[in-house]
């Protein structure tokens, strides 16, 4: 068996009332076959027949443990925990059947299995740093953007600061946790605190309650009139937001209008642009895929430099490249990973968003559908 790693569990509805159990073993698994979890590539389980008294007797190629989870898609995945009791014969086994547990969703999108002449993929960009949500592994290449922004806006106002989220803070975790901007225009007028937009901006009001006179009391005696902190959220190639840092602006004497807003805002795309840049490394080697769907893809990766790369990404960006048409750019989350006997790697990816060119995702879908017509 070979090392799968699966990333992210199922949602799974358990059951294990004996008298369920005999009726799911009857009517969803005699005759059928099912697979051993987390075995790649997958070893194949027959189910033979069942005994109600003795057990489930089954028929395999490979050896079967002691304790054994095989499972089988049907409209939703389902999974048998079972114990091997003992071997009836040469590559048969009986099984006791001690739990089922089935998938809360159904599959969205059906499979297909291609070829490498009618698509593959290329221009792989993964993260050459990782970069995660607990801010615990910051890159340096990070902070000295954040260096190089905070000593450009010192003009802006009297304290500027670019920093990577101290979650020991309560405001910063407050614009961390909601990824909007904190903007006072005006630090002693109440209005100020209540944003027209609340879907970019934080209702500091409403987060200060009962608090708001001491906390315009505590900037009056700091003598700041006006403030603000803008999110820079990190986009993964796995299209996911983490917010790594902030910019802080206070000043003692003018008001930020939306403007500056605006501007700092622009300033922060701007930066991630710059990171994302510095931080992504591009592999131009075409790789297989073995299926796909409007979902999602498994591919294999054969080229040494990738299998390096991508077995610690967390998610990848790439080109589809559909027989005699033009690369569709697709972001994805790394499901799985496994090693294959012939040293190549497997890689399971949901699919998470496109590039910003439009109608990607629908040229993808209808290119999958397409596929069968493809000569």
């Amino acid at each position: 068996m070979n090392l799968y790693k699966e990333r992210r569990s199922r949602k799974l509805q358990p059951i294990i009332e004996t008298d369920t159990i005999n009726h799911m073993i009857k009517n969803y698994m005699v005759g059928k076959t099912f697979f051993v979890k987390n075995s790649f590539p997958a070893i194949a389980v027959k189910i033979i027949k069942f005994d109600p008294k003795k057990g489930v007797t089954v028929e395999s190629d490979s050896e079967l443990t002691e304790q054994a989870i095989i499972y089988k898609v049907f409209n939703k995945y389902m999974e048998a925990s079972c114990s091997v009791e003992n071997t009836a014969e040469p590559n048969r086994y009986l099984l006791s059947v001690k739990a089922f547990n089935i998938a809360l969703s159904t599959r969205e999108h059906e499979r297909f299995a291609v070829t490498q002449e009618k698509v593959t993929i290329n221009n792989i960009r993964a993260a050459r740093n990782t970069i995660n949500a607990s801010l615990f592994n910051i890159p340096t290449s990070v902070k000295v953007h954040f260096s190089q922004y905070e000593q450009q806006l010192r003009h802006l106002a009297d304290e500027v600061a670019v920093k990577v989220f101290d979650k020991s803070d309560d405001k910063l975790e407050l614009v961390r946790k909601s990824g909007k901007v904190l903007w006072l225009e005006d630090t002693q007028e109440v209005m100020s605190y209540v944003p027209e937009n609340t879907e970019a901006f934080i209702d500091y009001r409403e987060h200060l309650a009962t608090e708001i006179g001491t906390v315009m009391d505590e900037y009056r005696r700091a003598k700041i009139k006006s403030e603000m902190l803008v999110p820079i959220i990190y986009i993964g190639h796995d299209g996911n937001s983490i917010p790594i840092g902030y910019i802080h602006l206070r000043s003692q004497s003018k008001l930020f209008d939306i403007n500056v807003v605006l501007e700092i805002k622009a300033l922060a795309f701007e930066m991630i642009d710059k990171i994302r840049e510095s931080n992504t490394v591009l592999i131009n080697k075409r790789q297989e895929i073995a299926n796909i769907s409007r979902g999602g893809l498994q591919l294999k990766i054969a080229d040494s430099e990738l299998k390096k790369t991508l077995v610690h990404q967390k998610g990848i960006s790439f080109d589809v490249i559909f027989k005699l048409q033009q690369p569709i750019t697709v972001r994805a989350e790394i499901i799985y990973t496994a090693d294959m006997p012939t040293e190549d790697l497997v890689i399971g990816v949901e699919i998470t968003g496109s590039s910003s060119r439009g109608g990607e995702l629908e040229r993808f879908a209808k290119s999958i559908v397409n596929l069968n017509s493809m000569p």
